[in-house]
Parts: C-alpha cells; structure tokens; sequence
C-alpha cells in the first residue's frame, strides 16, 4: 500500500500575512502543511484537516458503545418513570 507524502512549504510571517487566504486555499486544495517563519525560527505550521467519518464512526463502535451497553437495563419501567417524573419537577424548570 503505498502512503501519500505531502511537501511542507515554507513562509516568511509577512507573506502569510500579505497572501492568507490564497494559502489557506492552496493548503485545502493540495493538502500541503505551510511552515510560518518568524525572524528565521519555525513558529507555526498550518495543516489542512481531514474529516474521517468512517474512523469516527468506527471508534464510537468499538469503544464508546461497548461502554454503554446495558446501562439503561438497571431500572425497571415503573422506576425510571419515576425518576423522570422527579427529574423534572426539579425547580429549575419551574
């Protein structure tokens, strides 16, 4: 499998600063990290974010759910009707 490689660019602050939003352009079209120079020292560098939909639904599957499985199963119906009949005589939505 072979794995993308991406250039990282280097900007002297004033550019950026003088061309912001034709970078920010470039870096969404191109995926390309842009490094900001600051009297010669690296200070920031600006990467593009990726929306993984799939990875988070995977995570939430495998991790988060597990977790919560049966936690609902503990009270019985005439319970839980009760507690929600308390939770909202509370005086906060009165």
């Amino acid at each position: 499998m072979y794995t993308s490689v991406h250039m990282t660019y280097i900007l002297p602050i004033t550019d950026l600063r003088r061309n912001i939003f034709s970078i920010v352009d470039r870096i969404a079209r191109t995926g390309d990290a842009v490094d900001v120079e600051k009297e010669g020292k690296r200070i920031v560098r600006i990467i593009p974010v990726k929306h993984d939909a799939m990875g988070k639904a995977e995570y939430i599957l495998s991790h988060v759910l597990p977790t919560l499985k049966g936690a609902w199963k503990d009270e019985s119906p005439a319970t839980k009707n009760i507690t929600e009949r308390n939770y909202w005589k509370r005086p906060i939505f009165s």
